[in-house]
Parts: structure tokens; sequence; C-alpha cells
């Protein structure tokens, strides 16, 4: 029972780390190299410094402090202004048409940004403002503006995609196209549940007093958004289009972001040097999880956990579908704790082996589970776009309002993946076109 005993002491200890308030990347590490000295002595610690390096000298990696750049850029060139301008044209005379604005503001950054803290930093400023003004009711324009946050998670470039692709050695350009549909579906899902709200209780979302821009206003401001779709069909064409792999579209989306703030005049060195040194921070945090994710997967895979686990559920006389849902279960509690990045190098080599045994489809897995860490941003006591909403807030806001306003679309993310689980072709189908 070796391969159940000392995993067990292993998370055991590691959830004893979190809790005490120690960071994932240092518990993970901790535990790791702790197990290794125990189990296999001095020879167990010359493993460390050769996995480290191995582990994030990884081509495919090189694409996440890119997509870091690239959003840290983008929230700094002001176009999160121009971009609620131009929705708000179209869009702003629907009902609850500012909440659905911050939607759709959302679901374009996620094309850009994959990182839902640089999302809610980038359109706070401009869209909160305005929802205090025309005297929105704060949880339901805070809500959208959570929730949409989310969409960065699912909406490529996703940074967790890739984080996913890595450890389950699948294709990421597919994944970003599997990952498309069913983040513009759950979109549109967030605009329903807005749109009837607001129908059923009107005095939650009050009519601009200004009226509806003519054609021509419309057609002006969304002449300033140009460029930033520009920005989105360079990083995305290419992949599309097979020009480039993730990680190089991700080089070309990080120079075009540097042309995107010359552009809009908002290129300067102290900007510059908050660019750097923000993307240094984050993917500082995302590589040391990394570092012990794969230590701690190491440990796993030496005591034999991942196979007699996944024997011993396949011995079970349950549904395969029962295994899927208390794996989903799993994340969606552990999302409430843990940032996606940690929750999917801790489950992902867990789960993986069962997965594949059972026979279901690793696209259409990483797909659902990305969409399940939609979740985990905004989920507390750790949901880190609750805080950085908080932060971008004028002091009226508290954080039970950010709260209140985003617990409903914990349901919805979860709505959002029953289309995926009765309808996998939405995973399949984009790919199926594109990538012969």
């Amino acid at each position: 029972m070796e391969w159940l005993l000392y995993p067990m002491i292993c998370f055991l200890f590691l959830l004893l780390l979190l809790f005490i308030g120690v960071p994932v990347a240092f518990s993970l590490s901790f535990v790791s190299v702790a197990a290794m000295y125990v189990l296999w002595g001095f020879d167990g610690l010359m493993t460390v410094a050769s996995t480290a390096y191995s582990t994030n000298a990884n081509f495919l990696l090189i694409a996440i402090p890119l997509f870091i750049f690239m959003g840290e850029c983008v929230a700094l060139s002001g176009v999160g202004a121009d971009a609620f301008k131009m929705i708000d044209a179209w869009f702003g005379r629907l009902p609850g048409g500012l909440a659905m604005t911050a939607i759709g503001c959302c679901t374009i950054f996620g094309a850009v940004t994959g990182f839902a803290p640089a999302t809610c930093s980038a359109l706070g400023p401009a869209i909160i403002p305005e929802l205090l003004k025309r005297k929105y009711d704060k949880a339901l324009g805070l809500g959208a503006l959570a929730g949409g946050a989310g969409l960065a998670v699912i909406i490529p470039p996703s940074i967790p995609m890739v984080i996913y692709g890595f450890l389950a050695e699948v294709s990421i350009g597919r994944l970003f196209y599997g990952g498309l549909l069913p983040g513009l579906i759950i979109a549109v899902i967030f605009g329903l549940y807005i749109m009837g709200r607001v129908m059923v209780n009107p005095s939650l979302a009050p009519l601009d007093p200004k009226g509806a821009p003519s054609f021509m206003e419309k057609m002006k401001v969304s002449i300033y958004i140009l460029p930033f779709v520009g920005l989105i069909l360079l990083v995305l064409g290419t992949i599309w289009g097979g020009v480039a792999a993730p990680s190089e579209a991700a080089a070309m989306g990080a120079l075009g972001s540097i042309a995107l703030l010359l552009y809009y005049k908002r290129l300067t060195w102290s900007r510059f040097k908050h660019i750097l040194l923000a993307t240094v921070r984050v993917n500082c945090m995302v590589m040391f999880i990394l570092i012990g994710g794969m230590l701690f997967t190491q440990i796993l895979v030496e005591l034999g956990f991942a196979s007699h686990l996944t024997k011993f559920v396949i011995s079970l006389a349950v549904s395969k579908w029962v295994v899927f849902a208390i794996m989903q279960l799993l994340l969606l509690l552990g999302g409430c704790f843990l940032d996606p990045a940690s929750l999917l190098f801790i489950s992902v080599p867990i789960f993986l082996p069962i997965i594949e045994t059972l026979g279901f489809d690793l696209y259409w897995f990483g797909v659902l589970t990305v969409i399940n860490l939609g979740v985990a941003p905004m989920t507390p006591p750790v949901g880190v776009v609750l805080y950085v909403l908080k932060g971008v807030s004028p002091p009226e806001i508290s954080l039970q309002d950010i709260m209140r306003g985003s617990a409903p679309y914990w349901l919805l993310y979860l709505i959002g993946m029953l289309p995926v689980i009765f309808f996998p072709q939405l995973v399949s189908w984009l790919p199926s076109l594109i990538i012969q």
C-alpha cells in the first residue's frame, strides 16, 4: 500500500502548508523535495535541478511569458476605453446594455490577454465609473465584469490551455480551436442572463438618457478599435491559418502589442519598465508552480500512484460519467483555494491516465476543465479577480458588492459546460475544418 500511503502523507502536508498561508509554488516544492530526500536520499535530490531545467526549457512554455507581456501592454495601452465605447455604442440600448458591453469587452480582451486579472485591470477603470454614472445596480454590473473576466481563461489564446497542452502532451493549437465556440456560447449565455434579469426588473439597468448614437457616431468609435482588432488577427489568425505555432504567434503578438502602445502614444520608459516587471512577476509565479508541480508529479509517478489509482477507479462498478463528474467537482472545489495554474499542475497528471483509460477525448476533457477553471478566479477566498476589481473600484464599491454580483456566474459557467458535454462536436468541429 505504499502507492497510497506515501502520496496521502504528501497531500496532507501540502494541504497543511496551504492552510497556514505558504504560497502554492513553495508548498509544492517543499513537500516534493522533502519527500524525495526521505524516499531516495541524496540521489533523489539530484533530480530536482535536472527536472527544474528540463521543464522550463520546453519550447511550448515560451508562449506563457509572451502572452502575459502582450496582456500587460494591452492593459496599459488605453484600448480598453476605446473597446468599451465601441461596444456600448452598438449594444448599449439593449436591456442591461452596459453590463452586456462589459461581457463583450471581456470576450474581446480574452482574445489577447489570456489572463483574467489583466482583463479586469484594463477594463475596470473604463466601465465601473460609467456603471455608477448610469445608476446601474452594482451587483449586476460588477458581476458582469467578474464573470466576463473568466472568459479570458477560455477564449484563445489561453494560458491555462497552454499549461494543459504541455501537461497532456496534446496540440495547443487544436485546444485553441476547440475552446473558441464554447467560449462564445458562454458569453451568449451571460448576455441572455443579463437581458432576462433586466427585462424582469428594469430598475436594475436604467437606459442612458442621452439616447442612441447615430450610425456615423457608431462607425467613428469603431475605427479607433481597428488596431486592437489587428493585434487579435495577428495572433489568432497566424495560428488558425497554420502560419505559426502558438509560441511563434505569441512572439508576434508581443511585438504587435508594443506597436499598439506606440500607436496610442502610450509607450514611455516608465510604462515599459512596469510592463516588464509585471510580466516577470507573473511568469515567475507560474514557472515556480510548474517546477513544484512537476516535482510533485514525479513523486506520484515513481510511487505508482497514478497507475494504481487508475486501476482502482476502473474496478469500481460505477459509470464513467460518475467518475467524470467527481473530477469536475474536485476541480470546482479546488478553484476556491487555488489559482487555475496551480490546480492544473496538481490535478491533470492524476486525472489524465484515468480519462484516457475511460475513453474520453483529451481535447474535449481539456476544454471542459478550462471552462470549469473559469470559475476559480472569482470564488472566495482566493479569487484574484475579486480583489483586482476591488482595487480598481472607487471607495463606494465594497468587496461584498463584487462577490454578490459574481455569485450567479458560478452557476452560469457550469450551465455553459452542458452544451459541450452533450455535444462534443462543439470542441472537435472547428479543429476538424482547419487542421487536416
